[in-house]
């Protein structure tokens, strides 16, 4: 059973756009859904996507210690592991953490790809 760390941004931008409300469902949500032993819960840095926010990422938790100087909660690795959310809410922030945290498997609708220009538009909620 895969074990995840979840980042909720909580740049100005972010929290502007409602991360505080992201983190605060997320956080009630994982006893509720009995997550809690599968995921461990974060506030991240600026992922310098801000008008994409609130801004989520979900990696694999490893067995490694955590190293306080990795910039991994304040930027994108790009590893194989690793899924950025956008734009979300906490009704997408509780369906993530049903389908990806619950069931290993990523929702495609809700992922961002920073490397892709039509990622960086400016869209509605």
């Amino acid at each position: 059973m895969r074990s995840y760390r979840v980042s909720v941004c909580k740049g100005p931008d972010c929290k502007g756009n409602g991360s505080d409300a992201v983190f605060r469902h997320a956080t009630e949500a994982l006893p509720r859904l009995g997550l809690a032993p599968r995921c461990e819960l974060y506030r991240g840095g600026c992922y310098g996507l801000c008008h994409l926010g609130p801004n989520v990422v979900v990696r694999e938790k490893s067995d490694r210690p955590p190293d306080p100087f990795s910039t991994e909660d304040f930027q994108l690795q790009g590893t194989a592991d690793e899924a950025y959310y956008w734009q979300m809410t906490p009704e997408k922030m509780e369906r993530m953490l049903l389908e990806h945290v619950a069931h290993d498997r990523p929702v495609r609708d809700l992922l961002g790809d920073p490397d892709t220009p039509e990622d960086f538009r400016a869209s509605p909620r």
